[in-house]
């Protein structure tokens, strides 16, 4: 046993972080889901980001059992300031050699991260981080399959059951190659990495700068970050689940996510081109700014337009949008 314990106390110090915002319906399972990891050295750092509900109070009950559990329990509760704002607090908090989050209405597989450090430990310095899968489930818990078209329930034969199936089923690419997995060309076309199921090297993500605070697509664009210098890892395996609700921040703040991955785009363009990525690029900027049309209004539309001012961007966006119209 004495042993044991001491090969426990010589792992690497994992980071867990845990981004909290009105989901105390959910954030007891997500704290419990860490606690019954079957990792024993870790930190965690639980940051409420201004929840209007009882999340503060559920957090409080799990106080005292956390601190028994971890090597390091620290819990932050203030005004909202967004998430890219709550995860650099929390990179700024965070003491370990690996860092990951846990959204506060998401849950852990009991081996997340264990199978995410033992993968990254035996791997060269050229790899910054370690994904797995995560499998969807609903508001009471229960796995569940999603229609790709309507974003619905629905049944095993008409839907996917993992995240990676479902982002990645209208892909030319098969995320299992490891070539290909986690790499600017599949990444520039649009994110498709499960931001529940990650393990990566902290230091790492202080190099890159972190995350731009009031950016709404911080998962997209840290990946784009890092695929320029470093390679990502697959464990063909679910670490977690994710839970597909009418709440899931994605859905409620559409126009800003459309608004920041076109301007993320925007930014990327020297680098994507340089690569010979110039159809793929200009494909994906347009499909996104033709989809932000259903969430604005035509000055907007009009203002984005001119912002990017592209005549390469211009003349892909009218044909697209001619043909649109005609259909």
């Amino acid at each position: 046993m004495e042993n044991e314990a001491k090969k426990e106390e010589s792992l690497p110090l994992v980071s867990v972080c845990i981004p909290a915002y009105n989901h105390e319906k959910y954030i007891a399972e997500c704290i419990q889901s860490v606690i019954d990891q079957d990792y024993k050295n870790i930190e965690l750092i639980i940051i409420n980001d201004g929840s209007k509900d009882n999340t503060h109070e559920v957090i409080m009950s799990f106080a005292e059992k956390c601190e028994k559990r971890f090597v390091r329990f620290e819990y932050r509760n203030r005004e909202n300031r967004g998430l890219s704002a709550t995860l650099n607090e929390a990179v700024d908090w965070s003491k370990g050699k690996y860092f990951t989050v846990i959204a506060s209405d998401d849950v852990l597989i009991k081996n997340k991260v264990s199978l995410l450090v033992e993968k990254l430990e035996i791997l060269d310095e050229s790899y910054a981080v370690a994904f797995g899968n995560a499998i969807f489930i609903d508001n009471n818990s229960n796995e569940v399959y999603i229609d790709k078209k309507t974003g619905t329930y629905t049944t095993k034969e008409n839907g996917y059951k993992n995240f990676l199936d479902y982002y990645t089923n209208e892909r030319d690419f098969d995320y299992k190659d490891e070539k290909k997995f986690g790499s600017y060309e599949t990444l520039i076309a649009g994110n498709y990495l499960p931001a529940m199921s990650y393990i990566i090297k902290l230091d790492i993500i202080r190099k890159v700068g972190a995350w731009t605070n009031g950016n709404t697509i911080e998962d997209w664009e840290m990946w784009l970050k890092l695929s320029k210098q470093y390679k990502f890892a697959y464990v063909d395996e679910p670490v977690a689940f994710y839970r597909w609700h009418d709440s899931n921040s994605c859905k409620l703040i559409g126009k800003n996510i459309h608004y920041d991955s076109i301007m993320l785009l925007k930014n990327d363009k020297e680098y994507a081109i340089k690569k010979n990525l110039k159809d793929i690029y200009y494909e994906n900027l347009v499909s996104r700014v033709i989809g932000i049309r259903i969430y604005s209004k035509r000055d907007f539309v009009v203002e984005l337009l001119k912002n990017i001012n592209d005549i390469n961007f211009m003349k892909l966006f009218f044909k697209k949008l001619i043909r649109k119209i005609i259909k």
